[in-house]
């Protein structure tokens, strides 16, 4: 048996949600965040680059076409049609034990974070080619959300900016003690040299606001 641990309504059909989700190509536009091998080694990150997690992502699960996406760990991603739309559910085995419990909540967190860059992608259809910068360090949720500063919300946990980029906020922003936070930000259609302004801009601001700060990016051609 199986349950949900997480939901969320996709305004795209399941054929596009599919390919998003089953493809290295749809992958790179709204999993996670572009980084090289040498930073390797965090626990959410195998050491061998981004690219190489997409085809692992691909090659290494098991796919049941369109609807199912199935883990080693004993998670999967379910798309059910919805008319024009998609409900994609985050699933786990029916496993009673509080050990457990805790385990998946700390999955399902980690999930929410990049399904809402999926639905940006299949719902705004942001132009050109993604590219991201990662942020991570010690600070309150309120010094990550003043940090971020304003923009379109986007659901839960994220805003769009004037320019029409996502950033993806992992903090609670009531939260008043400091701890481990991070910041994805998704931009669009960018050349090397804006990519490089955007990205020295929020390291320079990152750096400047949160204690442990790290800013990952990918060079070009990397992977």
């Amino acid at each position: 048996m199986e349950r949900p641990i997480l939901e969320l309504l996709v305004n795209a059909p399941r054929e596009e949600v599919w390919r998003a989700v089953s493809t290295t190509d749809g992958l790179r536009e709204w999993f996670g965040y572009d980084y090289e091998q040498r930073h390797g080694g965090r626990p959410e990150r195998p050491a061998a680059g981004f690219e190489a997690e997409l085809r692992a992502f691909v090659e290494d699960a098991e796919m049941v076409p369109p609807e199912r996406v199935a883990f080693d760990d004993g998670t999967a991603l379910t798309l059910a049609a919805d008319g024009p739309r998609t409900i994609v559910r985050l699933v786990v085995p029916d496993v009673a034990d509080a050990k457990w419990e805790d385990l998946y909540d700390g999955v399902a967190e980690g999930w929410r974070f990049y399904l809402e860059q999926l639905r940006f992608f299949l719902e705004a259809a942001p132009k050109g080619a993604r590219r991201t910068v990662y942020l991570a360090g010690r600070a309150t949720g309120r010094q990550v959300v003043e940090l971020v500063g304003p923009g379109t919300p986007w659901y839960e946990a994220s805003v769009v900016t004037p320019q029409g980029w996502l950033v993806s906020v992992g903090a609670d922003p009531d939260d008043t003690v400091p701890g481990p936070v991070n910041v994805i930000v998704s931009t669009y259609g960018l050349d090397d040299t804006a990519f490089a302004t955007v990205r020295d801009d929020w390291s320079i601001r990152w750096i400047a606001a949160v204690d442990e700060p790290e800013v990952i990016t990918a060079d070009p051609g990397s992977g």
